[in-house]
């Protein structure tokens, strides 16, 4: 461990990160003091501009941590008069996803410590095999069915406590396992991409769906919606499982449990535990209490609190002490989910990310048809760069899209669909989802790893949306009487 830390502070790499740091200053005062400010676009958003690429830089060139970073948003927004502190902190830590989070959190570090991850990653291997590449293939492709019908977020804190327990069987380390890299990414792209191909999938697509509706008095249904999406995201899901084998080539072949080591561990570990069966009991509980959320009216965050003193139950549950939790837990990944958020408000609410959308549609009109879906999910894969849900992304883009198709003549439900899929289609930066931030959480791939197959797969998307709805016809829509 001594050997890593001297590595990681030479001169060499804390001179190349102030360089950096001195960068990303100068990034921010030019947009301040000396790039003209285009017309249309008030002070506050060119502002919000100049913070989020600074703030991406100093993600991406890693030069202070990356939570610490994600705090310096606040503090950013609030010297460039954007938002002031007060709000900013309201309206970021107040998010129900702080709380989530910590559930989610939590959760895991009860699977791990209760053994339970342990006893289903066995019981799945059982089943799966032990080649990693059809491991990886695996998770992915269950994490895609799953989140066809519940929502990417929950899909994803489901699986994780099980791919975390498989990697710590095989003694996967964060950050310098492929392995780790591989299966976090299956799961975080699985889900994603299996969430866009139902209406009920993923909030973006009722959020597109509403739109096309009430804005573009078009109907379609949700076999329509599920007959188009479904062939573009199996195909994306496929060249995703082949670019994650790729350009994170895992460091084993074959996972070191064969199968009779599998069966010998699931007899080791001998009959469920009281801790096992709490720990799944109330993983169990969690999860229906999150997807019918609709329906039991408990919010989000008293489920997720809720969590945490069930898994301290004298007796039964995992947790004894507080240090038990706070140990384990990865506080980071909350700074990283506030920084986003506060981006996220302060493109909207600066106006830059309807800027952004306008002024991009003018040129696009001139653009043949053909070409017109694969513009339209470019166009929201840049836009959403500063959004940290595909909630947000979506309900900006939609209606702006909607708009520009319906003035030129332009199919609508084409071009609104085509919005809405690439609303969970931008890969880039893991601030984009909390999808992406559980898994980051735990410290198995970097802000560079994720940038570096995410570009790859959200332009793979583009072009996949763009094909799929010339094969579909480019479909209009039919008009609500």
């Amino acid at each position: 461990m001594a050997e890593v830390v001297v590595k990681t502070n030479t001169p060499m790499k804390l001179n190349n990160k102030l360089v950096h740091f001195v960068i990303g200053i100068v990034i921010l005062l030019g947009f301040f003091f000396i790039i003209p400010q285009p017309n249309g676009l008030k002070p506050a958003a060119m502002y919000t501009f100049g913070i989020m690429i600074t703030t991406v830089y100093w993600w991406l060139t890693e030069t202070l941590p990356i939570p610490i970073t994600a705090m310096m948003v606040p503090i950013m927004l609030h010297l460039m008069g954007v938002l002031t502190i007060d709000k900013t902190i309201t309206q970021t830590f107040g998010d129900s996803f702080v709380p989530f989070l910590i559930g989610v959190l939590a959760l895991s570090v009860a699977f791990t410590k209760s053994g339970l991850g342990k006893r289903i990653t066995y019981l799945l291997l059982s089943v799966s095999g032990t080649k990693t590449y059809r491991v990886i293939g695996i998770y992915l492709f269950v994490s895609f069915v799953i989140s066809m019908f519940i929502t990417d977020v929950a899909v994803v804190a489901m699986m994780l406590p099980i791919t975390v327990g498989l990697l710590q069987s095989v003694d996967a380390k964060p950050g310098e396992s492929n392995l780790g890299r591989g299966l976090m990414m299956a799961i975080m792209f699985g889900s994603t991409l299996g969430g866009i191909c139902t209406p009920s999938g993923v909030a973006s697509n009722v959020i597109t769906m509403s739109f096309i509706t009430k804005s573009a008095k078009v109907g379609i249904t949700f076999l329509q919606w599920t007959a188009i999406a479904t062939p573009i995201f199996i195909i994306v899901g496929l060249i995703t499982w082949w670019l994650i084998l790729k350009i994170f080539p895992p460091e084993m072949k074959e996972l070191p449990l064969g199968e009779e080591t599998i069966k010998g561990e699931l007899a080791k570990m001998g009959s469920w535990t009281v801790e096992e069966i709490s720990t799944l009991v109330i993983f169990l509980v969690a999860v229906v209490l999150w997807l019918t959320g609709q329906w039991n009216k408990l919010p989000i965050a008293f489920v997720s609190l809720a969590i945490l003193g069930l898994l301290a139950i004298p007796k039964y549950g995992v947790f004894k002490t507080w240090g038990d939790v706070e140990k384990h837990l990865e506080w980071g990944a909350l700074l990283l989910v506030v920084g986003g958020f506060a981006l996220g408000i302060a493109a909207t609410q600066s106006g830059l990310a309807s800027w952004v959308a306008l002024r991009a549609l003018k040129p696009m009109a001139a653009l043949p048809l053909f070409l017109q879906p694969l513009a339209t999910t470019l166009l929201v894969a840049v836009d959403s760069l500063g959004f940290s849900s595909f909630t947000a992304a979506a309900s900006v883009n939609v209606p702006f899209i909607i708009a520009y198709a319906q003035q030129n003549g332009l199919p609508v439900l084409t071009l609104a669909m085509a919005a809405g899929f690439a609303s969970s289609t931008h890969f880039i930066l893991v601030t984009e989802s909390p999808s992406f931030v559980l898994p980051y959480a735990f410290g198995y791939f970097s802000f560079k790893d994720l940038f570096k197959i995410g570009i790859i797969v959200t332009l793979i998307s583009a072009v996949g949306i763009s094909a799929g709805f010339i094969l579909a016809g480019m479909p209009a829509g039919l008009p609500l009487h």
